[in-house]
């Protein structure tokens, strides 16, 4: 392995605390200032000498035309400017990203991923297979196949332990901004391998950081944290002058800064992976980007969820006046405005509510139904695998409910929403105990999406019922709108998370708010074609009592 480092100066560090752990925030100062502190940064290439980082190697989209220099210099202020704009959107959603990464690498939600899996890890004195090292400093010899991999096969992931982003262009003396786990990585960034994430327009995260920011955005694996299953992106041997690769880093679709190690060719048993370092031929990216898109779709997914809940949440909370693309929305989902009861609570984006849409006594049986069966909510599940685990973001308990069980309830939900039942996701019943909750997320996607057992189609209503009152805590919040809604027993909520051309309304931003007083809830979703995935068929459901509601 060439061992590769580097060291910043003239820089300042601060902390911040988020969730569990405290980041620490990179913040490059101008060359005039000095700070006695030396803290690792990358200047994005590999040198013979074995200083700087382990760049990516992914290659250049085709050249766009060559600007004049005037106007050249003139676009680069107006990035300049823009950045000092933009600052703390971009901050946030940094900020976000890297704490999802981070949660989906901890061991008890994604380790190993099985669909990833395909490294043996040779060690100086003896094998590693299933097992994470403690030994930070051990010597690692090779890094190879556990069994005969085919073309365009993902071998591991490339595990993230800071991510950061920067001016376009800017890469040797241009500011930046990173975080990481202060507490923990500080003094582990020797031989750190960075990464430059390139983003595809169909990338969620481009709307952030590519198309109206003039930025770049980059991530750090740390080889000396040691080495997990599933996540050795960072010790693959990279391709040295002469040297054949059979293996090459790219962003996850729909997933980035998530990315993994996918091989270029047929790779037999016990062979060494090589990764690419020099830029691989666009067109051989784009191929193994599409086998990705298509093989690993139900894999991805999972992930690609928790990546554009970051994203919403951080452009979100960074402004509630300025809302980027809300003026092309429209037409949305037409829902019956001559539903009993039905009230518009707010306009543009239009809420509704129903009071009693569930009487009492059916509020009560749902809940006494739903009791006995509630597990956690759960995410990151494999295709075929049934170890899931709780979600970060929502810290309730749910219970899936059979249609079949509830036939009144199911055809008030069709009525009111004008959809056939096979466009409504499978009920849910949710329980917050004290203080669980459910995070800032938006229900929608951008663009056509297949989860839940609906194929290339999105969600174009959210319908939720509260099932009980709630005195303290567990009301419903929309920051964006600063829309408050207080649980009442049997009040339905209608909203649309996108409009009828697949296109996320972002102003639907909404959290659970943490519960005081016990909080139920009955939730579905309609989508914009029927589900037809059997994976998700509604026989397969478990019973779970002889009351029809």
């Amino acid at each position: 392995m060439i061992k590769l480092q580097a060291i910043i100066s003239f820089c300042t560090l601060f902390t911040l605390d988020y969730g569990n752990f405290t980041i620490g925030v990179l913040s490059l100062a101008s060359k005039s200032r000095t700070s006695s502190r030396k803290i690792p940064q990358n200047h994005g290439r590999a040198t013979s000498s074995g200083t700087g980082f382990a760049s990516m190697g992914f290659a250049s989209q085709p050249k766009e035309p060559v600007v004049p220099i005037a106007e050249h210099q003139q676009a680069i202020f107006n990035r300049r400017t823009h950045q000092v704009a933009f600052d703390d959107i971009s901050k946030e959603t940094v900020s976000n990203l890297f704490s999802v990464c981070c949660e989906i690498q901890r061991s008890k939600f994604y380790q190993p991923p099985k669909w990833a899996d395909e490294c043996t890890v040779l060690h100086q004195r003896h094998q590693i297979d299933s097992s994470i090292v403690d030994d930070k400093d051990c010597d690692i010899l090779a890094v190879v196949a556990k069994r005969n991999v085919s073309r365009g096969q993902v071998l591991t992931l490339f595990p993230i332990h800071a991510l950061g982003i920067r001016i376009a262009g800017d890469r040797n003396d241009g500011p930046e901004f990173m975080e990481y786990n202060r507490k923990e990585d500080e003094q582990l960034f020797e031989n750190a391998i960075r990464l430059t994430i390139p983003l595809d327009t169909k990338e969620p995260a481009y709307s952030v950081f590519g198309k109206d920011e003039p930025m770049e955005l980059f991530a750090m694996s740390l080889p000396r944290k040691g080495i997990v299953p599933g996540w050795l992106g960072g010790v693959i041997k990279t391709s040295s002058a002469g040297e054949r690769a059979n293996c090459v880093m790219v962003p996850l679709p729909g997933a980035a800064p998530l990315c993994a190690v996918v091989s270029t060719q047929d790779i037999k048993e016990g062979d060494e992976f090589v990764r690419e370092i020099q830029p691989t031929e666009w067109s051989v990216l784009k191929e193994i980007e599409s086998i990705l898109a298509k093989e690993y779709r139900r894999n991805i997914s999972t992930l690609s969820i928790q990546i554009e809940m970051a994203l919403d949440t951080a452009s979100l909370f960074g402004s509630t006046t300025n809302h980027r693309g809300v003026d092309h929305l429209g037409p949305f989902h037409q829902i019956n405005l001559d539903y009993p009861g039905l009230k518009r609570i707010h306009r543009d984006p239009d809420i509704y509510a129903v009071d009693n849409f569930l009487t009492v006594d059916e509020c009560d049986r749902i809940v006494a139904k739903a009791r006995p069966h509630l597990s956690p909510c759960l995410v990151y599940k494999e295709e075929g695998d049934e170890n899931s685990v709780q979600d970060p973001w929502r810290t309730s308990t749910n219970a899936n409910i059979p249609r079949a069980e509830v036939p009144s309830v199911v055809d008030k939900i069709a009525n009111l929403s004008c959809c056939s039942i096979e466009q409504l996701e499978i009920l849910q019943v949710l329980n917050y105990k004290k203080g669980q909750q459910f995070k800032p997320h938006t229900d929608g996607f951008s663009g056509p999406y297949s989860a839940c057992g609906f194929e290339q189609s999105t969600r174009l209503a959210t319908v939720f019922c509260y099932l009980n009152d709630v005195s303290e805590g567990g009301s419903t919040y929309f920051p964006v709108i600063d829309l408050d809604i207080k649980p009442r027993k049997g009040t339905a909520i209608i909203h649309f998370p996108a409009d009828m051309n697949m296109r996320e309304d972002k102003r639907t931003l909404h959290q659970g708010k943490p519960a005081i007083d016990e909080k139920w809830l009955l939730t579905t979703w309609v989508w914009i074609s029927k589900r037809t995935d059997e994976a998700y068929a509604e026989w397969k459901l478990p019973p779970l009592s002889s009351d029809i509601i």
